[in-house]
């Protein structure tokens, strides 16, 4: 890991880092991809990764690789505080004994500054006195680019909500050294995919991740070197889909989905997932229902389920649809895929002007050899296909060139 990661700390840093980084560290909330957590999703990841009070926090370790206000990082201290002072630990003590168990990675140095100043006023309403809660919080927290920090330990928790950004708002220096480091920088992942990579490669064996993150990388192109990573070295364990209830403290358009993901002690662990349905129910129920989930007797309600097989190699994950996911699992070792029979699968008919090349078959105006059938999502009706009689123009011959207008006239 210190081959590859920034050893020598910022000052090792090439000169286009540092000022790509310094332009980054300054942007708005929108350019930053800044969202805010609801408490009710805090809560709901903190309990399914099992950071809570009545275990030996003080004794593990927890990071947060882009904390912003400290939507995450405030109530894991206050858990971890009152786990230490439960089991006999005091202010005197707190500063040398809770300095190596947290780390917070912020980028923005106005949100990392907040979020210090509120640290250190919990820890000396706890007790300590202001020259321990300052060093204590110097211990904990890095403002830093998290993609670049380098660590010298692994983690037995990574929570947070990592940052929404687009590829074309990252300056071109940044991307070109994160594409360099990360292998799941592929086609046009936005910047939580190699947050993810990251905080997995920094888990303790039998550790686990919980991010609160747009769920599109589960399905699409370039969430494949993800999902394949995962697949290979490690389990999803929790999944529940929050599109309907409302994750973010302001309104916006993310598709979310609570993700857990563990990394096995060993091979022979079972790769079991609980996935809950949400539909229903309401965000402040949340943290019970991740506290069902968590059950280790398997006591959940019946919104939860427990399925296996979820992830395998770059696949989509079919979360959506676990009833029939033992009949997918047979049809794809009992059948070739239809690539294998000569069939070409793409995402629909792309024509960019669908008024003028898609109509009913017999009304359009062109020769018969230009018309191709055409089945729409409407037509497929239990199981079968009906077809309502459209078509769209084909203007390509068999060799994927363009037909010529010579010849139809």
């Amino acid at each position: 890991m210190g081959s590859l990661f920034d050893i020598l700390g910022p000052e090792g840093r090439q000169p286009e880092l540092v000022r790509a980084l310094q332009k980054m560290a300054v942007t708005d909330e929108t350019e930053r991809g800044a969202i805010y957590t609801k408490s009710e999703v805090v809560t709901a990841i903190l309990d399914l990764v099992g950071y809570c009070s009545d275990r030996k926090l003080y004794q593990l370790r927890l990071l947060e690789p882009s904390f912003g206000n400290g939507d995450f990082l405030v109530p894991a201290v206050e858990r971890l505080l009152n786990a230490y002072g439960n089991a006999g630990g005091t202010p005197a003590s707190a500063a040398n004994d809770l300095a190596p168990v947290v780390r917070g990675v912020e980028l923005h140095r106005t949100s990392f500054e907040k979020t210090a100043s509120k640290l250190r006023e919990i820890l000396i309403l706890w007790g300590l006195i202001p020259e321990d809660a300052n060093r204590l919080v110097r211990a904990w927290l890095i403002c830093d680019d998290f993609l670049l920090t380098y660590f010298e330990d692994t983690f037995d928790f990574v929570v947070g909500n990592p940052p929404y950004i687009r590829q074309e708002r990252i300056p071109e220096a940044l991307l070109l050294e994160y594409r360099r480091r990360y292998t799941t920088v592929f086609d046009r992942a936005d910047l939580y995919i190699p947050f993810f990579e990251r905080g997995l490669d920094l888990l303790s064996p039998g550790g686990l991740l919980g991010f609160i993150c747009s769920n599109r990388w589960t399905k699409n192109r370039y969430g494949g070197p993800l999902r394949e990573k995962i697949a290979r070295s490690f389990r999803l364990a929790h999944y529940i889909d929050m599109e309907e209830l409302g994750a973010f403290k302001t309104e916006v358009i993310a598709y979310p989905a609570i993700t857990v993901i563990q990394k096995p002690r060993s091979r022979d662990d079972q790769h079991l997932t609980r996935i809950a349905r949400t539909n229903g129910l309401e965000i402040h129920r949340l943290p019970d229902l991740a506290r069902s989930m968590a059950d280790e007797a398997g006591h959940f309600p019946s919104r939860v389920v427990e399925v296996s097989s979820v992830a395998r190699g770059r696949n989509p994950w079919l979360l959506d649809t676990l009833e029939v996911l033992p009949l997918i699992r047979r049809l794809e070792t009992e059948y070739p895929a239809l690539e294998q029979v000569g069939c070409r699968v793409g995402i629909g008919v792309a024509t960019g002007a669908d008024h003028v090349f898609i109509g009913r078959y017999s009304e359009l105006p062109v020769e018969e050899t230009r018309k191709l059938p055409l089945v729409l999502a409407s037509d497929l009706k239990d199981g079968r296909i009906q077809w309502s009689g459209h078509g769209v123009i084909n203007p390509f011959n068999p060799d994927g060139s363009l037909a010529s207008l010579e010849d139809h006239r």
